[in-house]
């Protein structure tokens, strides 16, 4: 298979359509998305003093109506010193800026619209699930010893590694408390198994690393457990959201597939994309001792985890393993791997939304299968 001609017939006239970027195929989302950032900007990193925090904890309680000694008194009616901002405000600002492409909450807010249910709680479940990811990405920082972070000095650099594992924690406790205003247990359920399964798997992938003999199988297993669970989740707990519990099991599995592309392509940047784009150093999961799929099946060529480990010691860096690989034929292969599973998911999308009427935004979720696999940062 080298063509999305071999995808689903019902999305034929899409396959010679360009390839735009996220923020122009998802221009009608563009309001719902503000109101995430928003939503994550003012719940989860906004300033928080002694008494808003004291406030915050203490539920609807007014503290004015209660006793206190006059020396908390004073620290409750104590704003912030502008001239020195605490630690966390910093690190809060830093994680602001850093933006993101917030796939998982677009996943979601796509998917809500292709079920035409108008949900207000929908913006809380795609802000909620994408701190999930954001906390992930606080703790692999720490794991990986990272840098850089989306281009950018990682969270572990600038704070140090104890504050950046608190702020992820902090990430997590903020997600669960707004999934919680979902009201739907099923919701947080699925997310904590989601959650479960990625730490799970960065538990797994620690001790393959630096073990030129991975098995394609477990390569698969870690990116499901690490990528593809959280993504299942978004798109089961809109489904459920949405009043289509019936579905949620189904819509999970695409949601799952959907993962696998997703994780396939990440690695296969790796390999393919530049610093700049990429906004981290390319060959990094190698450098680190992580070998994915392409690595996997240019070891299957060249004769074995003996003969993986004498080229990567032998090569000049990056740019040579990249050459070498698309030498052999194995980005191409990668690359029909990752099409495959996108048939998979264009099929999935046809058999769950066969009476959806919304041409619109069925057009954009297959879309967005599309550029999940051919995406370039």
């Amino acid at each position: 298979m080298n063509s999305l001609s071999t995808v689903s017939p019902s999305i034929d006239p899409r396959k010679t359509a360009p390839n735009r970027g996220l923020s122009d195929l998802l221009e009608p989302y563009q309001s719902d998305l503000s109101q995430v950032r928003e939503m994550i900007a003012e719940r989860i990193f906004r300033q928080e003093g002694f008494g808003e925090l004291l406030i915050s904890t203490g539920g609807q309680a007014d503290w004015k109506e209660w006793d206190h000694p006059d020396w908390l008194l004073r620290l409750l009616e104590s704003g912030e010193d502008s001239a020195s901002k605490s630690t966390p405000l910093r690190m809060a600002e830093h994680l602001v800026s850093r933006g993101g492409k917030l796939y998982r909450a677009t996943l979601i807010l796509v998917i809500a619209r292709t079920l035409a249910a108008e949900n207000p709680k929908t913006v809380t479940l795609a802000s909620a699930l994408e701190l999930i990811h954001l906390a992930t990405l606080l703790h692999d920082d720490v794991i990986d010893n990272a840098d850089l972070r989306r281009g950018k000095p990682s969270m572990p650099t600038l704070f140090d590694n104890a504050p950046a594992v608190l702020m992820g924690d902090h990430l997590y406790a903020r997600a669960f408390e707004m999934l919680s205003e979902c009201e739907i247990m099923r919701i947080v359920s699925a997310t904590c198994r989601a959650t479960s399964a990625m730490c799970r798997g960065e538990v797994e992938q620690l001790q393959w690393i630096g073990r030129h003999s991975i098995p394609e199988e477990a390569y698969f297993r870690l990116i499901e457990m690490k990528t593809a669970a959280l993504i299942g989740c978004c798109s089961e707990s809109t489904a459920v959201l949405c009043g289509r519990e019936d579905l949620a099991e189904d819509w999970y599995r695409f949601g799952n597939t959907l993962g696998l592309v997703f994780q396939m392509a990440d690695d296969l940047l790796d390999f393919t994309s530049d610093p700049e784009t990429l906004g981290k150093q390319t060959g990094s999961d190698a450098a680190d001792g992580k070998y994915t799929l392409p690595l996997i099946l240019f070891r299957e060529r060249i004769g074995g985890p003996e003969a993986l480990k004498n080229f990567l010691s032998e090569a000049g860096g990056p740019e040579e393993i990249a050459d070498r690989l698309r030498e052999e034929g194995i980005l191409d292969q990668v690359r029909e791997r990752i099409l495959e599973l996108q048939k998979i998911c264009h099929e999935q999308l046809d058999r769950l939304l066969k009476d959806c009427r919304d041409d619109d935004s069925l057009e954009i979720l297959h879309r967005l299968v599309d550029f999940t696999g051919s995406r370039t940062r």
